[in-house]
């Protein structure tokens, strides 16, 4: 497949060309981030960021400091070892924070399907399980029959969830009974790692298990675990949705799995059972299948991309690259998030919900574009608590209209019916002023007088974004911007 080929097949029915860019971001520098997730990060300040459907750009969650860990499904850790659990509240940009009852220092959460899984440092297991009352996902209750835990993972199998459990002795476990009682998986020993139906055993064998969705199917009454061939001396194993990838010794990629065909409603998974050995890209550290992407991180920070929209993989599949100076790639089912050597934090994939936190909703971004710096802003040294970041536009910071100028004495109002806001200030013992920003062209007036900005308003998925600086300044205010701490700091009088 030659690379113009490459690039029209990564997304499924769509031809997707590389997404200009039009804004110009900065991220974090690598001392102000701690860790990052695919749609989360922690600043060295204990402070937790979040972007994805209601906020384009990293938006801090208020009330929430000395986060130490962040898991999946809004579970965070604290430093006191406190386990909480912020969640979105519909479509008002609202975030909950709630503390999560029966746990404490955990190192992992896994969900699937409606139960939720915790685990701790000493190997326990916990479980939040819905019952026909109402699912209350901040109570957690201990699992009993199962300990010294390393690891835990799950897949629907045969109509119902299957959890399977790696301990520190190197064994593995399933669950038979929804998490009633558990037993060893025989001839599994000596494992390293699990990854969906598969294990990886310290002599460097990968071996798996029947799981499928197939109602049809008969459920075994045991477990049996074979050899996959031709893998030997693997060093790594992951599983993605539908595929799978693994690493040996010699850092030499190999892929099994789905493979994509069709469009739309068309579309048609080929399975391809036996690991092939791509031969396209060598020195690999790290690899992912994310849409219809094989992805593939090379140990000097490269990062190559293959087609999987194709009926098979073959062993000289082409790679294309993408990016460079990668450090590390966190993955979600359809985007990535990178962070280069620099720190910075960077984005790739589809962008639906604002998954690369670049602050747009553009599908999709096949050039890597930049993660948004998470920026704070105080009021009278103050935290202001933003329903949706900053966004950073040629060098200029922008905030959502409702965000500060109520707080700095000004009326905020919004004419539906002419997309006209209009942010006045009538205080007695101050010049009154009227700032009238057009929602559709940005044009700016104030006390009629039509002014002429460094960047004009612009409206991101409903919001209307107006600049931060020039509007706090012309109702009286301060503002500086401190860098060591990436805040803005507003003082009025």
């Amino acid at each position: 497949m030659n690379k113009k080929t490459l690039f029209l097949s990564l997304m499924l029915g769509l031809t997707l060309a590389a997404s200009a860019s039009i804004v110009s971001a900065e991220s974090a520098p690598a001392s102000k981030i701690t860790s990052y997730s695919q749609d989360s990060l922690i600043k060295s300040d204990g402070s937790l960021w979040v972007w994805s459907y209601n906020q384009p750009v990293p938006t801090q969650i208020a009330g929430l400091s000395d986060v130490q860990a962040m898991f999946d499904d809004g579970y965070v850790l604290k430093k006191d070892g406190s386990v909480w659990l912020w969640e979105r509240k519909g479509r008002d940009l609202i975030i909950e924070l709630v503390p999560v009852k029966g746990l404490e220092r955990i190192i992992d959460v896994f969900r699937y399907g409606h139960t939720t899984l915790a685990l701790n440092e000493q190997g326990d297991v916990f479980a939040s399980i819905p019952n026909q009352e109402e699912w209350d996902p901040a109570t957690f209750t201990p699992v009993t029959g199962i300990d010294n835990v390393a690891d835990i993972q799950g897949y629907y199998a045969f109509e119902e969830e299957q959890y399977i459990f790696l301990k520190k002795d190197g064994s593995v476990w399933k669950d038979n009974n929804r998490l009633q009682t558990f037993e060893p998986v025989q001839g599994l020993n000596n494992v390293v790692q699990i990854a969906h139906n598969m294990a990886l055993k310290g002599d460097g064998t990968v071996w798996t298990w029947p799981a499928t969705f197939e109602r049809k199917s008969a459920k075994p009454k045991a477990m049996t675990p074979v050899q996959l061939q031709p893998l030997s001396n693997i060093k790594a194993i992951r599983h993605n949705s539908y595929s799978n990838t693994a690493i040996d010794g010699g850092s030499r990629l190999w892929f099994w799995g789905a493979t994509i065909t069709g469009v739309s409603d068309g579309t048609t998974r080929n399975d391809n059972p036996v690991p092939v050995l791509l031969s396209g890209i060598k020195h690999v550290q790290d690899a992912f299948v994310v849409e219809n992407s094989l992805l593939a991180l090379t140990t000097d920070g490269k990062l190559f991309a293959a087609s999987t929209y194709r009926t098979s993989m073959p062993a000289d599949a082409e790679f294309e690259q993408i990016f460079s100076d990668v450090q590390s790639i966190r993955s979600g089912p359809r985007h990535i998030i990178m962070q280069k050597q620099d720190g910075t934090l960077w984005g790739w994939g589809v962008n639906k919900h604002a998954e690369l936190g670049y602050g747009d909703y553009d599908f999709s971004h096949y050039k890597p574009v930049p993660v948004q710096n998470p920026i704070s802003v105080s009021l009278n040294g103050e935290n202001v608590a933003l329903t949706s970041g900053v966004i950073t536009r040629n060098g200029q910071n922008f905030i959502p209209l409702r965000s500060v100028f109520e707080k700095l004495g000004a009326k905020v109002t919004f004419d539906q019916m002419n997309k006209l806001a209009t942010v006045a200030r009538t205080e007695d013992g101050k010049p009154a002023i009227t700032i009238n920003v057009s929602a559709t062209s940005g044009q700016t007036r104030v006390n009629d007088e039509l002014v002429t900005l460094q960047n004009k308003p612009f409206n991101v998925n409903g919001i209307l974004y107006l600049p931060l600086r020039f509007i706090s300044e012309k109702l009286g205010a301060t503002v500086e911007w401190i860098s060591q701490e990436d805040r803005i700091a507003i003082t009025m009088k």
